[in-house]
Order: structure tokens, then C-alpha cells, then sequence
């Protein structure tokens, strides 16, 4: 079993909601994805906590075809709404050309994870500044791991 099915099957064991992508429906794409991510994509249709306040980005999302009221892209839209100039704007442009959500909570204050594009890590931000993140693992792979022997970022998926 992979470490990415292992991660899955912890979630399923804590109430989250996880209906995996049937193997004939071929590679998933996401907008500049890493092949790890893409991967990980790979295994699932639905990634979503109980209370659906909590939820992994699907191939759909990225695609735009899911029903979510959040597009994979909001955070986004958001810092770009609250930019105050066009120097504002541009650093969150900047920012997000760099960074990929691939995870959302809005149960309280508005919170994401995303893989820097460049280096492979990933980062969490919160509301009402997305942009000042901090580093929650060095690969998408840490990350699960991580969670897998209960570290603190197990937190964060309940």
C-alpha cells in the first residue's frame, strides 16, 4: 500500500468522506502540478471531512466541473478583491502564480495548504492575509507522513 493510500484510509477512519477515482478514468490534471501531487490527485473523485467543512481539491475542482461552492482558485480571488493597489495586487498574483491550493477549510477562519511550486513544500495560510504562510512540511510527502505518526499537522484533518 502507498503512502498515499495509507493517508487516505486514515482520513476514511476519522468520518471523512473518500470516493476513490475508478482506474479507467485515466491520469488526473490539474493546473502546474508537481508528479506527486498529480499522483495523489490520481486516487480520489471526493476528498471531504464529515461536516464538509474541510476538503482536498479534486481533478474536478481544478477542471472546473465540480459542484463546490469554493472554486479551487478563491483564496485567490479573495486577496485580489481585498488588494488595496496595484502593487497589492500584483504581490498576490505573484504569490499565487507560485503557489497551488490543494487543500481548504472554512469551518471558522478561512485556511489552505498549497505546494510551492518551486521548492516542493508545503505551506499553510489563514484568512484574512493568505499570502503571510508559514511552512508545514518540506514535500507533499512529509506532509502525510507527518500526519501519519500523529504530528502536528494531524490537526488539521481532525
Amino acid at each position: 500500500m502507498t503512502l498515499h493510500e495509507r493517508f487516505l484510509d486514515y482520513l476514511a477512519a476519522r468520518g471523512w468522506t473518500v470516493l476513490r477515482r475508478a482506474a479507467s478514468t485515466g491520469p488526473a490534471i490539474g493546473p502546474a502540478t508537481t508528479d506527486r501531487h498529480s499522483a495523489f490527485l490520481s486516487l480520489y473523485a471526493q476528498l471531504s471531512s464529515a461536516d464538509d467543512a474541510c476538503w482536498f481539491l479534486s481533478a474536478a475542482d481544478y477542471a472546473g466541473t465540480a459542484e463546490n461552492a469554493f472554486a479551487w482558485d478563491a483564496f485567490r480571488t479573495i486577496g485580489l478583491e481585498a488588494a488595496i493597489n496595484a502593487a497589492d495586487r500584483q504581490a498576490v498574483e505573484a504569490f499565487w502564480t507560485r503557489h497551488l491550493p490543494f487543500f481548504m477549510r472554512v469551518g471558522g477562519d478561512y485556511e489552505f495548504l498549497a505546494l510551492d511550486l518551486n521548492s516542493g513544500r508545503v505551506v499553510h495560510g489563514v484568512e484574512p492575509e493568505f499570502e503571510a504562510v508559514s511552512e508545514v512540511a518540506c514535500s507533499l510527502d512529509a506532509l502525510f507522513e507527518q500526519v501519519l505518526a500523529g504530528g502536528k499537522a494531524a490537526a488539521l484533518f481532525g
